[in-house]
This record gives C-alpha cells, sequence and structure tokens, in this order.
C-alpha cells in the first residue's frame, strides 16, 4: 500500500550503479512497464541480463529486496538479488538489481502450479513475529541481507484486518459506499474473531501471486516476480489472493502442491472469500491513492462478503 512518484531519464545513474555492484559494463539499458511508483530497466552487459528496479521509497524497496532473499532461501523460486542501495541521482532514489527472469507468464491453468504451490507452502514455513506489510515496517539492521529485528506495524493478526477496514473507511469522503462498505467487511471479521485471533505467528506470504507474476519456460518454472508487496500474515491470505483472480483448476493445481492432503479445504468455507473481501478493500485502497475511481471495486466487495455469510463456498467447490 504505498504512494510516491518516479521520474524517468536515469538510464546512466542506472549504468552507473551496475557497473559499481558487479564491476562490469553495461551494454543497454531500456525502461519497461511498471507500476507507478516505479521506475524498471532492463540492462543487459554482454550475454548476462539483469532487471533494475528503482524507487523514492528506499524502506519499501529494501523490504523488496530482503523479502526476495527469504523467498529464494526457503524454495520459492524468487529471483536472485545481486545489489542494494542508493541510485546516485539527486532526486533520492534507490535501487535494487536482479538477475532477470527468463520466461513468460504462465496460461490460466498450467501444471507448474503444483511446483509453485510446493514452494508456496516452503516459503510460509517462515515465520516473523507481528503482522502487516514489510514495507511498512521498521529495520534495525544496516543491511537488507541482514536477520535483524523488524518491527512489523501490527501486534496481531486481528489488528491487520481491521486497519484495513478503518483505511477504507478513509474514502468515505469522496466515495458513498465506502463507509457501509467497511462496516460490512468488520462485521464479517467480528464474526470470526476468535478464528482469526488464533493466528498467533505469521508467515513470510509474496503478497501478490497471480498468474502475471508466475514465470515459465520450456524446463518448468523459471521463478516467482514482483515480491513488492510481502507481507506477513495469514498464509491463507496469500491463497486467497491467487484464488481471487484465479478460475478453479488453477487454483485446485495449486493446492494440490500446497496441501496434497487438502487438510485446509474446512477452513475455506468462510476464510477464502472473507480475504477475497479484504484483499479488493486493499485494491480499491491503493488505486485511491493513485487517482482512480473506486465506487465500483467497493461495491463488488459484498459479494464475497454475502458468500463469507453464507458458507457458500462449499467443501465439494475446492473438491470438484
Amino acid at each position: 500500500m504505498r504512494a510516491g512518484c518516479v521520474s524517468d531519464n536515469h538510464e546512466r545513474a542506472v549504468a552507473a550503479f551496475v557497473g559499481r555492484t558487479l564491476g562490469c559494463e553495461a551494454s543497454r539499458v531500456e525502461r519497461v512497464n511498471a507500476f507507478a511508483t516505479n521506475a524498471v530497466y532492463a540492462v543487459d552487459s554482454g550475454a548476462r541480463r539483469f532487471f533494475l528496479k528503482a524507487t523514492m521509497l528506499h524502506d519499501a524497496l529494501r523490504a523488496e529486496a530482503w523479502a526476495c532473499a527469504r523467498g529464494a532461501d526457503a524454495g520459492c523460486a524468487a529471483p536472485v538479488i545481486l545489489g542494494f542501495g542508493r541510485l546516485g541521482t539527486e532526486n533520492g532514489m534507490s535501487a535494487v538489481l536482479m538477475r532477470r527472469v527468463a520466461g513468460r507468464p504462465i496460461g490460466a491453468a498450467h501444471p507448474v502450479l503444483r511446483e509453485v504451490g510446493a514452494g508456496l507452502r516452503r516459503l510460509h514455513a517462515v515465520r516473523m513475529a507481528g503482522f502487516g506489510w514489510l514495507a511498512e515496517a521498521s529495520w534495525e539492521q544496516a543491511s537488507w541481507k541482514a536477520d535483524g529485528d523488524i518491527s512489523l506495524r501490527h501486534g496481531s493478526w486481528l489488528d491487520f484486518l481491521r486497519a484495513i477496514c478503518g483505511d477504507a473507511r478513509s474514502l468515505a469522503d469522496r466515495c458513498a459506499v465506502a463507509d457501509s462498505v467497511a462496516e460490512a467487511a468488520a462485521a464479517a471479521i467480528d464474526a470470526h474473531a476468535d478464528a482469526l485471533a488464533a493466528v498467533e505467528c505469521g508467515s513470510l506470504c509474496h503478497g501478490d501471486l497471480k498468474a502475471a507474476h508466475i514465470l515459465v519456460d520450456a524446463d518448468g518454472l523459471a521463478g516467482v516476480i514482483d515480491w513488492g508487496d510481502a507481507v506477513v500474515a495469514d498464509p491463507l491470505w496469500d491463497i486467497a489472493r491467487f484464488a481471487h483472480r484465479a478460475d478453479r483448476e488453477a487454483v485446485s493445481l495449486l493446492l494440490e502442491g500446497y496441501d496434497p492432503g487438502r487438510a485446509m479445504v474446512d477452513e475455506f468455507v468462510w476464510r477464502l472469500p472473507l480475504y477475497e473481501a479484504l484483499w479488493m478493500l486493499v485494491d480499491a485502497i491503493v488505486s485511491h491513492r493513485l487517482g482512480c475511481r473506486v465506487d465500483a471495486l467497493l461495491e463488488a466487495v459484498m459479494e464475497p462478503l454475502r458468500r463469507c455469510a453464507g458458507s457458500v463456498f462449499r467443501r465439494r467447490d475446492l473438491e470438484d
């Protein structure tokens, strides 16, 4: 949940950063499409291929570099981080340099999703105290590589979820439905407060898992990219993010790798639609900060909330 802006024409600074970090000369620097708060460059050095992401949000970028490194260590096919630091331009931008992942986004339902699910389960075994977006954390260690003290914004999972509702209420001045939708989401959280409070330790989550962020090549899984929304959360928060934007077959393949015994199915009856609704609130909050109209998105939140309340997402829906 970030705000900020970037300027362009930083090719020379990007080339200099690559030279300082790797000791090699960039033969090509080309800006590519990216999220509004970032500037992303494809960089070549001979036969070597890299991506460099630059932003004015220094702590958020450090969090992304840290999450990528932890994801790779856990076996979740995250990109290899090669360097992080100030870009060297006068406007205070920072940069992270990573090895480019060669591949293309998966189709709607690809067999490699089983491998992604298994990697996601390993990622979720990385446990941390507290909950919240890593981009909003306080970092006491000097290096992004270190595992020192990281203070997350929320002390409990319930606090994190209720804070999303609070942020959604702040949109009421410009979006007439924001307050009523936020109240409905808060009521759904309260209805399951005991179960949600039982999530006492957070797991490291990718935070934006979708087909566009899962790359494949001729040999199978090439990598899971874009860790800028990494979050410490209930593991089902990650799965709900994927399920919200994928068809049933794709979700089934992911779960085959993640939980072959399907022991988590009963949790999905209410938790998956609740988290889906809250993810939609997060999307609305971010879109509003970028100047977009979000009335339709907020109104759509009521549909998964109705499923949550009525337990419509039954066991057979996941076992088909």
